[in-house]
């Protein structure tokens, strides 16, 4: 994936299901590639999400646990403006504190 900005979501409560996300980046009835940690369509408790809309390879959102105890998740997507509706969707529905991520180089 290209060094795109990331972001921080520190303790962020019951998060949106995944296909919210999806649909909320990318409109409902979006043809995605998902994967991840949800046990089931509607869990909230997920920590794990790629997003990828088929229609467009340049499109991919990825969310991975930087810590789980306390949860923060890292937000990294092809596109800066993709990771950043994604990060202020979560967080409006999960709360938390957002944090831009500077990566050692």
């Amino acid at each position: 994936m290209p060094s795109e900005p990331t972001l921080l979501l520190h303790h962020p409560g019951p998060r949106p299901a995944f296909y919210r996300v999806a649909e909320h980046l990318w409109g409902a009835g979006c043809n995605v590639d998902s994967d991840g940690d949800s046990r089931t369509a509607d869990d909230e408790q997920w920590t794990e999400l790629t997003l990828i809309l088929r229609d467009s390879s340049q499109q991919r959102l990825d969310i991975d646990p930087l810590s789980l105890a306390p949860l923060v998740l890292l937000i990294r997507a092809s596109q800066a403006g993709l990771g950043e509706r994604a990060a202020h969707f979560i967080q409006s529905v999960a709360g938390g504190t957002l944090q831009a991520h500077i990566k050692d180089r």
